[in-house]
């Protein structure tokens, strides 16, 4: 049976049994000062950022402690961590932050996926003394770095299979056909939200989800969609319990099969918000910094690119950003009542090789819509069957089969590697 912690812990899960361990692997970097580019007028000047060059495993965690004094003055500045490519000028953002009133930071963040990197710091301007850029670091990160630990990725010489199914519990709908498509003796169950289709209540749940849904509640990771949250959750929470997080903080991490499943909330104007002051993306920040195994996966309700009624939504651009710099590999949503199979994108909505790829798989039993446009990058939209889609996780990458509940419907298949 799978195991979940609640928000602020993280677990393992190999199939439905098999608990595996953490590893937070961590580095003190040194407080060599580093040339920084700047012009005269602004008189700032960072002092410990290491821009010595290193050699790292993925998930090792790199630490400095930098103070930035402005015409001499220790004061509050606001700091970026930046990341590219080696030879790329593509950067994209790890995170900003501010310094204390002295100006010191703690800088740490943890080396991504394999491959050489380059990581910056820009201190942002004061009013009429412009901003600062510090040296670039090269970071090497490669599983055989260092020889004496490993990575923090999956150890496994099989596939895990996992379940999508997200709109699931409408009382006349297709819930029952789509159960019949899940075997909660071979996988995991993941539901990104609208379990229960009416008002969220238990009542609800117990009407429209539990009869055909309720023989999978111990092998099933969900999130809340916003029908949940017609009745503040609270159906949810009584069904589920704390294992899925609390009212307060409705989101948590579960590791399935070697992949990290960070399991979010997408109803933002119910959560205090989703930017980057958020308490999810604080949490989320964290879980992060405390190391992130070779292949990730995200999961919350709404999608943040779609082709269908409601469109792309924006509200979770902060944590899109996030754990695209984080190498995070895939996002499943629901929402839609259609199932939709993106590329790879960056957070400007660019394909990238090296993006997120996003499905949503909101074929549980809700009636199916229609598209109503075609976004940017969207490879595969079907609408015409309900369906589940079955997820093979391996050690380096995945499968996709998209299961529909009638024969000769259309369907999808495929598979990539991790990033």
């Amino acid at each position: 049976m799978a195991l979940v912690l609640g928000p602020g812990e993280s677990l393992a899960v190999n199939d439905r049994a098999e608990v595996m361990p953490q590893v937070s692997e961590s580095i003190s970097m040194g407080t060599t000062s580093s040339s920084v580019k700047s012009g005269k007028k602004t008189h700032t000047v960072l002092r410990g950022w290491n821009s010595d060059r290193l050699s790292v495993v993925p998930g090792k965690r790199i630490k400095d402690r930098v103070r930035i004094d402005t015409r001499g003055k220790k004061r509050k500045r606001t700091v970026i961590l930046q990341r590219a490519r080696a030879k790329s000028n593509k950067w994209s953002q790890v995170w900003q932050r501010r310094t204390s009133q002295r100006g010191g930071l703690n800088v740490k963040f943890t080396a991504p996926f394999a491959g050489s990197w380059e990581f910056r710091l820009q201190v942002k301007g004061l009013k009429g003394k412009g901003a600062l850029q510090s040296a670039n670091r090269r970071i090497s990160i490669s599983p055989g770095a260092d020889p004496t630990k490993q990575p923090t990725r999956p150890a496994r010489d099989d596939s895990t299979l996992v379940y999508v199914a997200g709109d699931i519990g409408f009382c006349g709908g297709a819930a029952d056909k789509t159960a019949k498509l899940i075997d909660r003796d071979k996988g995991v169950l993941v539901a990104p939200g609208d379990l229960e289709q009416s008002n969220g209540t238990i009542k609800d749940y117990r009407k429209c989800y539990i009869p055909h849904y309720g023989k999978f509640k111990k092998i099933t990771y969900p999130v809340p969609g916003n029908h949940e949250y017609f009745s503040a959750g609270s159906g949810y929470f009584d069904y589920f319990g704390s294992r899925v997080g609390t009212p307060e903080a409705p989101w948590y991490s579960v590791d399935i099969g070697g992949w990290r499943f960070y399991m979010l909330n997408s109803n933002c104007s119910q959560i205090s918000g989703c930017g980057v002051d958020s308490p999810q993306y604080k949490w989320l920040e964290e879980q992060m910094a405390a190391g992130v195994p070779q292949c990730t996966v995200a999961v919350w309700h709404h999608p943040r690119w779609s082709s269908g009624m409601y469109g792309s939504d924006a509200q979770t651009d902060a944590l899109y950003r996030l754990l695209y710099a984080n190498g995070t590999d895939l996002l499943l949503t629901g929402h839609e009542h259609v199932y939709e199979r993106f590329a790879p994108k960056a957070p400007d909505g660019a394909l990238s090789t090296d993006g997120i790829r996003q499905f949503t798989v909101a074929t549980g039993g809700m009636t199916l819509r229609d598209f109503y446009s075609k976004e940017p990058g969207s490879q595969v939209r079907l609408n015409d069957d309900h369906g589940v889609m079955e997820l093979r996780l391996s050690a380096a990458g995945y499968d996709w089969d998209f299961r529909p509940v009638k024969s000769g419907s259309q369907t999808d298949a495929g598979s990539s590697s991790c990033n």
